[in-house]
């Protein structure tokens, strides 16, 4: 699903309105659905058996959502100023283009705070680890089970 997902944003989104896709919005329009939907699907499903690994693939596709979105905003401010200032807010495609990069900036500085955050923490907290592998044993029990040993 994943590698279905990577295809249709990198090459097949090229084949809508092959013409003059570039200077329209349907493109940027249709990855940022491809993209929140395999969002909210990834969130759904919990595919990763660690959290960490879910949490780190929902704030990747939550960021590629929010650069297609600013491309849309940068896309309607090329093409209309006016309709820049009506919809967008921004004077010119100058501002837009800063606001962009200020919220770029603002999305990775905020994604480094939380993995820090969430290192600190996973470093603190006391673990059992396996000396085989250095994490954490899988103590997950079959619903027919009702009684789980550890022998260390």
């Amino acid at each position: 699903v994943d590698m279905g997902r990577k295809l249709l944003l990198a090459s097949l989104v090229l084949f809508i309105q092959t013409d003059d896709g570039s200077s329209k919005l349907l493109r940027l329009v249709v990855a940022t659905v491809v993209s929140a939907l395999y969002a909210a699907a990834l969130a759904l499903a919990k595919p990763f058996k660690r959290d960490d690994d879910l949490y780190l693939a929902c704030t990747a596709n939550l960021l590629l959502a929010c650069s297609f979105v600013s491309g849309t905003v940068i896309q309607l401010c090329e093409s209309d100023e006016e309709m820049c200032k009506a919809l967008v807010g921004f004077e010119s495609a100058r501002g837009a283009s800063e606001f962009v990069i200020a919220l770029t900036a603002a999305m990775l500085i905020a994604t480094l705070l939380v993995v820090v955050f969430r290192t600190v923490s996973a470093v603190r907290a006391p673990t059992i680890r396996l000396v085989s592998s250095g994490r954490p044993p899988v103590l997950e029990l079959s619903p027919e089970c009702h009684f789980h040993g550890f022998i260390s």
